[in-house]
């Protein structure tokens, strides 16, 4: 199983060259952890073949892959469940291919996890990590919570789902995430859907009324 994880290290070296994606990390109600990986690079060099056979070789479990080709890409999609934030902080493997660290703190108020390094670059030694110019043309890390978010520094936020972006240009990226243990509350899509029906009904039982009451004067 080490010899599998450690050569599955090198499959995401091998595909975080020159791609683009999203990362996303679910955060559920009892704290486990969805982790998934969506990966699109350019169709050349017999890709697609190389990739199936890392997979394959290690004898990865189907479930958590799929590997799609078209003519002009490759789609490379990698799925993996935690039962809690300290297991997915110990065993992730694909977090490591941008930073070595995520620095993590939990009490019975508030979870905390904040991260500031140097991005990591291909083809340069650990100690020489300075920026992200060649490896990564695009990706977006997208954290979803059930849970109020007390402290939040992300590029972007639409209603549970908060998103830090990654491209040529990032050389050092810091991620500030906080959050309760409770729940958040209804989130304001719910609450309009929640609106408009409301008013559907209302609607219906005026003409409903309007009807009954033409009928009575018959």
């Amino acid at each position: 199983m080490k010899k599998i994880k450690k050569l599955l290290i090198l499959f995401l070296i091998f595909i975080l060259t020159g791609c683009s994606g999203n990362y996303d990390i679910n955060i559920n109600k009892d704290l486990s952890i969805d982790e998934s990986l969506y990966l699109s690079l350019d169709n050349n060099d017999n890709v697609y073949n190389k990739t199936i056979k890392i997979f394959d070789d290690n004898k990865i479990d189907r479930d958590k892959y799929k590997v799609k080709q078209t003519s002009d890409e490759i789609i490379i999609e990698y799925k993996e469940k935690y039962n809690t934030i300290d297991e997915y902080i110990l065993k992730s493997k694909i977090y490591h291919q941008l930073i070595d660290n995520i620095s993590y703190n939990k009490n019975k108020k508030y979870v905390d996890i904040y991260i500031d390094q140097y991005v990591k670059i291909k083809n340069q030694n650990e100690s020489s990590l300075i920026g992200n110019e060649s490896d990564i043309n695009f990706l977006q890390i997208n954290i979803k919570t059930p849970f109020k978010v007390l402290i939040s520094n992300a590029d972007n936020i639409s209603e549970d789902t908060y998103t830090w972006t990654i491209n040529q240009n990032t050389d050092r990226k810091k991620i500030l995430f906080q959050f309760t243990k409770r729940l958040n509350k209804i989130s304001y899509s719910q609450i309009v859907m929640l609106t408009v029906l409301i008013l559907c009904i209302a609607v219906l039982l005026v003409r409903l009324i309007k009807n009954y009451q033409k009928s009575q004067k018959i």
